[in-house]
């Protein structure tokens, strides 16, 4: 290579250290401009595993049918022991007061 070439390149990359240096020094002290626009959420859905069609607490896809058993509504405190009916199957009356006289 000539020496004007060896030349020109020491001298760009001298060039381009400082801007790298001045480029670190702005993310240190928050300055970028970057970081000046605030970044938007986009919508996204764990079930779905999609961006921008809605979010996972208003995902279709986990909406209940009409015909599905009710999502509990309980309010009871998580440490209590509920009473449980093995027979029908429901929570708040225990097996031996079940009114229910099937057999499995």
């Amino acid at each position: 290579m000539p020496p004007s070439v060896i030349v020109d390149l020491q001298r760009k990359n001298e060039e381009l250290k400082i801007k790298l240096k001045k480029l670190a020094v702005a993310e240190f002290i928050g300055n970028d401009s970057k970081h000046d626009k605030k970044a938007t959420l986009r919508p996204f859905c764990d079930i779905c595993d999609r961006f921008d069609l809605h979010d996972t607490e208003d995902c279709p896809t986990q909406a209940q049918s009409p015909d599905a058993v009710p999502h509990s509504s309980y309010r009871g405190h998580r440490d209590s022991e509920r009473p449980y009916c093995k027979i029908c199957e429901v929570f708040d009356h225990t097996t031996e007061s079940c009114s229910d006289d099937r057999t499995f």
